[in-house]
């Protein structure tokens, strides 16, 4: 089965378009967005504050949900809630939420390991995004069935890509959520330069990183708290799943500091191909497997230069390659690579 998804047209028809895509995940997706949702308390100040900010900064992101609902048989509600779990979870204090992920972008390639819960497995695709709005601009990205289009890592036709890891903060408040960030950025910037200048001009509602890079060789690393972003630029930036810019109250995934001191000294080593980076199981595993809560799913290679996306929907490991190049319309799948 292809795990390629097209959605077309403006926010809530690509939202509705992935149950029109994929009818059969309809009870999978549903299950999995209800269960999560039944062992999170949801803050319902904090849900108010958030739908009033998203109207306000990124109503197409409303829509999305929207759409996404009404194709799966949920309330838009749920879904919208359901993309807040991180931010509810760091306002519970539950510390059991393991969601990780390892992230880095070198001379215009970004790279990530998704590191998520494993019914995402079946609910995992790869999105080719596109809307009349965008003049053209498209979108390839890795998500699930049941949230926007890039709910992980994602590259548009100009060359702009990025991907994000998760990171708990006690500093939530109104504002931008960072899966919604991601989807309007790869919408309508070209460069990361026009990237950190929409970032610095709005809220955020806190947790998280990016990590992008663009086809002139530019990269950056951005860290999102409700009350101060940290910016890192640079041709080489990485992150995991902690703060590195200034301390955090809440405690971060116990693997997260290693993997980034593993990950940091490979590229220092030398630029040997992303994909071999995301394979490393040492001295502290950047591909993660069972028994971890979080094991990896996927791993992604966006090359911004020459607009190929390198995607394996698997451990990076012991996953083929899935290979996209640029075509008319967007990407056309060539060939795999062992």
């Amino acid at each position: 089965m292809s795990k390629l998804v097209l959605l077309r047209g403006d926010a809530r028809a690509r939202g509705l378009g992935q149950a029109q895509a994929c009818p059969e995940m309809s009870e999978a997706v549903r299950t999995s967005i209800r269960t999560r949702l039944a062992g999170t308390p949801r803050d319902a100040a904090f849900l108010a504050a958030q739908r009033g900010a998203t109207m306000a900064l990124a109503p197409e992101a409303w829509e999305e949900c929207a759409g996404i609902a009404a194709g799966f048989g949920l309330e838009a509600s749920e879904v919208f809630d359901f993309l807040h779990l991180g931010c509810l979870a760091d306002l519970a204090r539950l510390r059991e939420d393991p969601d990780g992920c390892t992230a880095f972008a070198r001379d215009g390639v970004v790279a990530k390991n998704r590191d998520f819960r494993p019914e995402h497995v079946a609910l995992q695709r790869i999105f080719l995004l596109q809307d009349p709005a965008w003049r053209g601009r498209r979108i390839l990205c890795v998500g699930s069935l049941g949230a926007p289009g890039a709910w992980s890592s994602g590259m548009n036709s100009d060359g702009f890509a990025l991907a994000d890891t998760q990171i708990a903060t006690a500093d939530h408040g109104p504002g931008m959520l960072r899966y919604f960030l991601m989807n309007r950025l790869l919408a309508t910037c070209a460069t990361v330069a026009e990237a950190v200048a929409a970032i610095r001009a709005m809220p955020h509602a806190g947790g998280g990183s990016l990590v992008m890079a663009d086809a002139s060789g530019a990269g950056a690393a951005v860290e999102l708290r409700h009350g101060r972003v940290d910016i890192e630029q640079g041709a080489c930036v990485s992150r995991t799943n902690h703060y590195t810019a200034a301390p955090e109250r809440l405690a971060a995934v116990a693997h997260s500091a290693g993997r980034l001191e593993t990950l940091r000294a490979a590229l220092a080593e030398g630029p040997p191909d992303p994909r071999a980076l995301l394979a490393l199981h040492a001295p502290t595993a950047i591909c993660r497997h069972a028994p971890d809560p979080s094991p990896t799913l996927a791993g992604a290679v966006w090359d911004t230069l020459h607009g190929i996306a390198r995607i394996a929907l698997g451990p990076p490991c012991s996953t083929p390659w899935r290979v996209f190049e640029p075509a008319a319309g967007g990407w056309r799948e060539t060939h795999a690579l062992a």
